[in-house]
């Protein structure tokens, strides 16, 4: 178990990548650009060659930045319990390689570090990035099959203490697949301590499980925090590339059988998949299955049983009803499974599947992307080529506009 002591680093910002290394370069860079000697960056590349390897030797010369990389093909989920293994901050955040932060996520864990805050999340999300070429569809609004967007949406500051175990059954009782719609803490995108992921892993051998790993640090870290702080404040920039998971599910490429899922086999196609979730590779039933490796990992039955598999089944029906059969029939064996009324169950799927998921699917797409697709009012700066801009265009606009974190924790 790591502890903090007064000359380790007070962040860790954690960066699990493969073959993405236009993306964590920029990212990189503009991390440390950021002047604070309290912060590390860790990078965990597990890319099919050593290219990322070879910029950092060549061009970096920062002792804020630990990097390590393993040639041999890890799964996602892998890939983040090496990155945390990595980290000796106090406090951790996990982003993807295409993403970035504001600087003044330092001013914030200083405050969540005096606070005693476990954990500290921020809106989803204030600020995002579209990445040239990402492939998200073009609107009358904004060009942005071929340019990078910057989109900054009008944030509160707002600040809320929600109730982690709340949040929890929350995600649960909507079928496992509503992580967006909760306030439960994340380890992605947000600022975790790190002795609650020590407990984690004291607790289920692993910092992460299943096959999302977001999902399951989300559910798994609620087990263990109390003070959690969300606040309406950018805190991070999520970034949509090409082959990220947001840019894919917009172009509607996250639909087919288990089986056939780089995802699946590049877990080792042995992974044991949750009996109640139907196999198929769509966002729902991988955050679902996620959730439920997650509760079961941590022996939390009590809420298990309240799972909402008439919701889950009518949202994949809905989305993808080519599959509508698997996903019935998934469904009627996991009523038998956990001992749950068929003809009640039968009756809450048709009620839901009548109730309209048709917008709670589009509010399953990430705000960001949302927000540009339909057209909705917010700050959107085009050209922007990389993260490293963005990130500098995010921090002119607090500047010029007098919004500091600190102004609504004070």
């Amino acid at each position: 178990m790591i502890s903090h002591e007064e000359n380790s680093p007070l962040l860790s910002i954690i960066i699990p990548t493969r073959n993405r290394q236009k993306y964590a370069i920029s990212a990189i860079i503009s991390i440390l650009s950021i002047s604070a000697p309290d912060l590390e960056l860790v990078v965990h590349d597990n890319s099919d060659s050593r290219d990322l390897e070879e910029y950092i030797r060549s061009n970096i010369n920062d002792t804020r930045l630990r990097y390590k990389y393993t040639s041999i093909s890890q799964s996602m989920t892998d890939n983040w319990n090496t990155a945390v293994s990595l980290a000796s901050g106090k406090y951790l955040c996990i982003i993807g390689d295409d993403d970035g932060v504001n600087p003044e996520i330092m001013d914030a864990t200083r405050w969540a570090d005096m606070n005693d805050v476990d954990a500290l999340l921020r809106q989803l999300p204030s600020a995002s990035y579209i990445w040239p070429e990402s492939g998200v569809p073009s609107t009358l609004f904004t060009n942005v099959s071929t340019n990078g967007v910057l989109t900054i949406n009008s944030f509160s500051g707002k600040v809320i203490r929600p109730d982690p175990e709340v949040e929890m059954r929350k995600l649960v009782q909507s079928g496992g697949f509503k992580y967006r719609e909760t306030k439960i803490p994340r380890l992605y995108h947000g600022i975790v301590k790190r002795e609650c992921l020590n407990k984690v892993r004291e607790k289920t051998g692993a910092f992460f499980g299943g096959l999302s790993p977001d999902i399951f640090a989300a559910v798994v870290i609620a087990n263990f925090t109390k003070n959690v702080v969300y606040i309406d404040y950018p805190l991070t920039i999520p970034g949509i590339s090409k082959s990220s998971g947001s840019a894919q599910l917009s172009r509607r490429e996250h639909a087919g059988y288990l089986e056939a899922s780089p995802l699946f086999r590049d877990g080792g196609g042995t992974y044991n998949w949750a009996e109640i979730i139907p196999r198929l590779h769509i966002s729902q039933t991988i955050w679902a299955d996620s959730t439920v490796a997650a509760l079961k990992a941590l022996g939390r039955d009590d809420i298990l049983r309240d799972f909402n598999l008439p919701l889950l089944a009518a949202y994949c029906v809905a989305a993808h009803p080519k599959y509508k059969r698997i996903i019935l029939r998934v469904m009627y064996n996991s009523f038998r499974i956990m001992n749950k009324n068929q003809l009640v169950g039968t009756f809450q799927f048709c009620y839901s599947l009548l109730l309209g998921p048709g917008w709670g699917l589009i509010k399953l797409i990430p705000k960001g992307i949302r927000r540009i697709l339909l057209g909705s009012t917010g700050i959107r700066i085009n050209d922007v080529k990389d993260m490293v801009e963005a990130t500098n265009i995010l921090t002119d606009y607090l500047r010029k506009n007098k919004k500091r974190f600190s102004d609504f924790v004070s």
